[in-house]
């Protein structure tokens, strides 16, 4: 199992085998153990689960915001072009947008993460230094490294 909890930003994997009874013509009982893997990433109300685009959605946006931030390091006060959205629902029925953008103050770049309900109406707001997206980026990272393909033969009960 892997967790991490960081203001409000919650990242959960676990990883557990399940057995598979089988039977052989040579040995009537036998078990084979295949991997679960469930991945959830929590942004307040933002449930994102085992969904890869999103989750790479989020881990592009993170190393994007790094790249910027490293490259422009050594310059002062250059912004980083950076407004990106996740959206939960279909058309008009939008429940929840989660927005990333790059803010600066005091000539310190900063990647702003806020979530909004369906109406525009801000729930949660945070700033990120460059060190706190490093974090969230390792831990996204390690997350989506642990997904696979899913077996469908074992999903469906077999063909």
């Amino acid at each position: 199992m892997l967790e991490f909890d960081f203001k409000g930003i919650t990242i959960e994997a676990i990883d557990r085998a399940v057995e598979i009874p089988y039977s052989d013509s040579d040995f009537p009982k036998r078990v084979k153990y295949r991997r679960r893997v469930r991945i959830s990433v929590r942004f307040w109300d933002y449930m994102i689960s085992d969904n890869l685009y999103e989750l790479a959605f989020v881990k592009s946006v993170l190393n994007y915001f790094m790249q910027a931030h490293w490259k422009r390091s050594t310059k002062e006060g250059v912004r980083i072009n950076l407004d990106e959205t996740l959206r939960k629902g279909k058309g008009n029925d939008l429940n929840l947008s989660l927005f990333f953008s790059a803010r600066q103050k005091d000539k310190i770049s900063y990647l702003n993460i806020c979530l909004k309900d369906g109406e525009g109406k801000l729930l949660n707001d945070l700033y990120l230094t460059g060190r706190e997206v490093l974090m969230l980026d390792i831990a996204m990272g390690k997350a989506i490294s642990l997904l696979q393909p899913s077996d469908v033969e074992t999903l469906t009960g077999g063909c």
